[in-house]
C-alpha cells in the first residue's frame, strides 16, 4: 500500500491535519449560525479617510525611532554592568569583624574591574584591578576571585 515507513507517516500526518482543520471549519460554521454573522465593519469615510495617511505616516515615524533606540540599546547593552559580585572578610582573624570586601563589576563581555576596600584600625586602603575576559593580569586575592566568579556566574 505504502512505498516505505516515511510515506505512511506523511499520509497519517495529512490525515490528521485535514481532519483538524476541517472540524475547526464546522466549529467555526457552526458558533458563526448561532451568533449570526458579524456585520462588516464600516469603511471610513469624510475627514476619517482622509487622515488615515497622515496617521500612517506618524506611526511610520514613531515605528523608526523605536527601532532607532533598540538599534542604540542593542549596541550599549554589552558594555552595562551585567554581573555583580560582593564578598565581605576579615582580613586580620581576631581582629575586627567583616569591614572589608571585594567587589567585581562586569559587562556582558566579562570586561570590568574588581575592587577591594581593606578596612583596619588604622585606616583603609582601596585596590582596583582591571579585569578582562573574566581575567586580571594583576594577582588576585581568594576573596577577589570569589567576587570575580560570583560576578561572572560561575
Amino acid at each position: 500500500m505504502f512505498g516505505s515507513l516515511a510515506d505512511a507517516q506523511a499520509w497519517l500526518v495529512t490525515f490528521v491535519l485535514s481532519a483538524a482543520l476541517g472540524g475547526a471549519a464546522i466549529v467555526m460554521i457552526i458558533l458563526r449560525a448561532r451568533r449570526g454573522a458579524a456585520a462588516p465593519a464600516p469603511a471610513p469615510s469624510g475627514a476619517a479617510a482622509g487622515n488615515m495617511p497622515g496617521e500612517l505616516s506618524e506611526i511610520n515615524a514613531r515605528l523608526a525611532a523605536l527601532e532607532q533606540s533598540m538599534a542604540q540599546m542593542g549596541k550599549a547593552l554589552p558594555r552595562s554592568v551585567q554581573g555583580v559580585g560582593v564578598v565581605r572578610y576579615n582580613p586580620f582573624p581576631g581582629v575586627g569583624s567583616n569591614l572589608s570586601f571585594s567587589l567585581a563589576l562586569l559587562d556582558g563581555r566579562a570586561n570590568g574591574v574588581v575592587v577591594s576596600v581593606i578596612t583596619g584600625r588604622d585606616g583603609s586602603r582601596v585596590y582596583g584591578k582591571a579585569v578582562e575576559g573574566g581575567t586580571s593580569t594583576y594577582p588576585l586575592s581568594d576573596e577577589e576571585r570569589q567576587a570575580l566568579a560570583i560576578a561572572r556566574g560561575t
